[in-house]
């Protein structure tokens, strides 16, 4: 009988090869088998989804399977679970239908931004110590200026993505320390691994009831006052949420980690003081502009991605995508003496909360007593695609959110779709991002994105320093994009065409819709620093206290936003 990688063997000859010397490398490739058929199934123009989400009563379950919050996946869902045990004293469940804590991608981000696991109180400076595994001094964007008709130009990034993460550690620390809480109700926390969602009911006044399956096919039911959907790009619930398209855009990534790269400043080598965080080596080919990244890790450790910017209703194809990273690999870097240790891979999406005013429909975020967060919400930046930098930097805001929600009963779903991620640059900058998808050769040449993108480093290297850090962490204000904007068209007459022909006219308005919201936002920041002492006054305190609830949560919400964007510019 043929084992599954004898079996893809055919189709995908470098995969097969590589998997079948990677420990574990048939429990990866039947991951990555699940993920993919996952997303290939997930619904598209046809907008049919199953109903996972319903409103049905649902008798008591015994308490000690009733929490405050429901996780429902264990990934980036852990930090935010973590928190909400420990510095609010929450019984939470966290579940996943693989290993809680397991992670399929490495991470990256700045010193500043892990600021924030110190300050919400999720970690110590000791076990923030070490969980970092390398810090850069720089980080590289190049692209490929072989065919193109402008100047070249690279741009070297400081404090961005520069921080190489252990996930697994850091993952690890915060189960254990899921585990080993005691909520103040006096039962324990649970974690489940092997469990997967089935569906939940909603008791919109009273709870809400979770449907898990075992390793065994034993179905069980939970209650919480809250379930938190962090399942990922696949999530059936924002599925269901969003009428079956979740998201607008998506990110196709592989990549492995490995040891035994030759070390170096050559192009084939791994240069460990240096992050190469954008880098493509040649033209788009078969409608796709690869672009790698290579992150060194601990000791001799590399993480090396491939991945390309597509439309959500595009096909994409995972096993495909690695059979190419394995083909291209050894042109990108030395491959002579590597050993790879594990892969990484996933589909990261994105969609936007812009509506236009004959779109009868919004991205939304949740049902009654039912949230989406992280890649299920997917509100990460479309250029770099970092869902765990924006989970950090989003955390403190949220996890405060939550606490005043389940404290004062806010938990519909008007008032939950405020409990999101900062959306205005990401928004902003999903223009920007179809300009690095690649269209077919009869529609454009090969070489099209490489050359936008080299005019895009040359205008952000003459703007700066701080203008381009702020840029690449969704932090730029509407001033400094809205110079980004004004001054392309100086490098680059023909983006006046190219604008034409890459965004509809739907997308040309949402673009708009989403700088004018920006500029608000700029606006709103610049009245809040007029009114913060006011707000914080113990005056202005018990006003907000004696608010309406619903009301409560808004205005606090508004401030912990303004709060994000100071904390943000003062770093900057």
């Amino acid at each position: 009988m043929q084992t599954d990688i004898e079996q893809v063997a055919e189709q995908y000859p470098h995969l097969a090869h590589a998997f079948d010397l990677i420990p574990q490398g048939e429990l990866h490739l039947q991951r990555l088998q699940d993920l993919n058929r996952s997303w290939q199934n997930m619904p598209g123009a046809q907008r049919q989804y199953a109903e996972v989400v319903v409103n049905e009563e649902r008798p008591a379950v015994d308490t000690s399977r009733t929490f405050d919050i429901i996780y429902a996946g264990g990934g980036l869902n852990l930090l935010n679970a973590a928190v909400m045990t420990l510095r609010y004293g929450l019984r939470v469940l966290v579940f996943d239908r693989f290993t809680v804590g397991a992670v399929h991608r490495e991470w990256n981000i700045s010193r500043e931004e892990l600021q924030e696991l110190l300050d919400v109180g999720l970690l110590t400076e000791q076990e923030l110590e070490s969980i970092i595994q390398r810090e850069y001094s720089s980080g590289l964007v190049r692209f490929a200026p072989q065919n193109i008709r402008v100047p070249a130009a690279e741009l070297y990034l400081t404090d961005v993505l520069n921080i190489a993460v252990d996930a697994e550690k850091l993952t690890a620390l915060c189960l254990q320390k899921i585990q080993s809480h005691a909520p103040e109700n006096g039962q324990p926390n649970l974690i489940l691994h092997q469990t997967t969602f089935m569906r939940c009911a909603v008791e919109p006044r009273m709870r809400v009831t979770v449907d898990v399956q075992d390793n065994g096919g034993e179905v069980q039911s939970y209650q919480a006052r809250l379930l938190i959907d962090g399942m990922g790009a696949t999530s059936p619930i924002a599925c269901q949420l969003n009428c079956g398209r979740p998201f607008s855009l998506v990110c196709p990534t592989v990549g492995t980690v490995a040891r035994g790269y030759r070390q170096g400043t050559g192009s084939l080598e791994i240069d460990p003081t240096l992050g190469e965080v954008l880098v493509s080596t040649e033209d788009a080919n078969k409608g796709r502009q690869l672009i790698w990244e290579a992150f060194p890790g601990r000791e001799d450790q590399v993480a090396i991605y491939l991945f390309y910017y597509a439309e959500a209703g595009q096909r994409v194809d995972l096993l495909e995508l690695f059979d190419d990273f394995f083909a291209l690999l050894p042109t990108y870097k030395d491959t002579s003496d590597v050993e790879v240790l594990k892969p990484v891979y996933g589909f990261i999406p994105a969609g936007y909360n812009i509506k236009l005013p004959w779109e009868p429909e919004q991205k939304v975020l949740a049902y009654d007593r039912v949230l989406s967060l992280g890649d299920a919400a997917a509100f990460q930046s479309p250029l770099t695609f970092c869902g765990f930098g924006s989970y950090v930097r989003n955390l403190r805001r949220i996890t405060t959110l939550l606490q005043i929600a389940l404290q004062s009963n806010c938990l519909s779903a008007q008032e939950l779709n405020r409990i999101r991620a900062s959306e205005a640059v990401p928004a902003v900058a999903r223009a920007f991002s179809k300009f690095m998808i690649a269209k077919p050769a009869s529609q454009e040449p090969a070489w099209q994105v490489n050359e936008t993108l080299n005019v895009f480093c040359r205008v952000l290297n003459d703007l700066g320093e701080p203008i381009t850090n702020a840029f690449f962490k969704d932090r730029v204000g509407w001033l400094n994009y809205s110079r980004i904007v004004l001054a392309t068209p100086g490098y680059y007459r023909k983006i006046y065409t190219l604008a034409l022909q890459t965004l509809s006219f739907a997308e040309i308005l949402g673009w708009i819709t989403a700088w004018l919201q920006l500029g608000r936002q700029s606006f709103m920041y610049h009245f809040y620093l007029f009114a913060r002492p006011g707000l914080r006054s113990s005056v202005g305190k018990r006003i907000m206290r004696s608010l309406k609830p619903s009301l409560g949560l808004h205005l606090v919400g508004w401030i912990e936003g303004m709060e994000q964007i100071r904390r943000g510019s003062s770093k900057q």
